[in-house]
């Protein structure tokens, strides 16, 4: 091999042009870094290319933090017949203090508790302006339903390997489609009928003969269509919107609480490190001369 000497911007970039080769080279064997490698495998092979392994384990930490401080993706809220949906996939795995956290949050965005659930409403089981809670081993759900009874949103929370997923949900009463296509039609339907009843007897009492007025009916009612259907658009906009706006700061409060339980176990760890050793050495008089007889010495553990 050549003899020749690098320099630490050119070593960095040898590494790192041979680790991709070395992945490249993966894709087609069922060896080498196919799987992936631990810290403590990497810090080996650091340590056997004279890297400290320390430094292994800060560039790993940076990485992680790196990942956590990602941007959320942006994405829009998907519509699935009669349910609104919108979902985040989160690098961190959050307590069950952090779950907690995350549901007073809900109910404070939504003015709402778990807690303002009575005998009366299990009884009846009408939980209308009121917050169910549901949880498993490895899941939380929030489940509110408005007072008026007519939106129910769903959020779930749960931990699937090293990911942590937010689901945000919504629905209308009694399973209302949410796509406004060709819904426009439909509720015109009655409307055209009341319309074409009270034209017929607006124009028989006006005018002698009901057909001015049912001609009048048929008009307004196809006019009222397209306002019915920019109507729904929006409305349907509006409740996509607040879906997304939920799954977003819930994604950033979780960030943000998995960042401070971190950083806590790690000020906690720090501070159970035992104290370095202060060794005292004691020598006998006619050992100094015009010295302390006392002389400390600082070893690090």
């Amino acid at each position: 091999m050549s003899e020749r000497i690098y320099n630490e911007e050119e070593i960095a970039k040898l590494l790192k042009r041979a680790a991709e080769l070395e992945t490249e080279r993966s894709v087609s064997r069922d060896n080498g870094f196919k799987n992936g490698l631990s810290l403590n495998e990497l810090a080996q092979i650091a340590s056997e290319s004279g890297i400290d392994p320390e430094l292994v384990q800060r560039a790993a930490d940076e990485l992680d933090k790196a990942d956590r401080n990602k941007p959320l993706p942006n994405q829009d809220a998907r519509i699935k017949s009669n349910e609104i949906v919108c979902e985040r996939w989160l690098n961190i795995t959050p307590d069950s203090r952090t779950l907690d956290e995350l549901v007073t949050e809900l109910n404070h965005m939504y003015g709402t508790s778990d807690s303002d659930i009575s005998w009366w409403d299990k009884l009846w089981d009408d939980y209308s302006g009121k917050a169910k809670v549901r949880k498993t081993t490895s899941s939380l759900e929030w489940i509110y339903t408005d007072e008026a009874g007519v939106y129910t949103t769903r959020v779930l929370f749960q931990n699937r390997g090293n990911k942590f997923r937010v689901r945000v949900s919504k629905r209308q009463i009694w399973g209302l489609d949410w796509d406004p296509s060709g819904a426009g039609f439909i509720v015109a339907l009655p409307f055209l009928v009341v319309m074409i009843v009270i034209g017929a007897v607006a124009g028989n009492y006006a005018l002698g003969t009901a057909w001015p007025g049912i001609l009048a009916g048929i008009g307004l009612t196809l006019i009222s269509i397209p306002f019915y259907n920019l109507y729904n658009k929006r409305h349907l906009k509006k409740h996509k919107n607040k879906v997304v706006e939920t799954a977003d700061e819930l994604s950033q409060l979780a960030v943000q609480l998995a960042g401070e339980r971190k950083r806590r176990e790690s000020e906690r760890t720090a501070k159970s490190k035992p104290a370095d050793i202060i060794e005292i050495e004691i020598r006998d008089e006619d050992e100094t001369s015009g010295n302390d007889s006392f002389k400390n010495k600082l070893r690090d553990r």
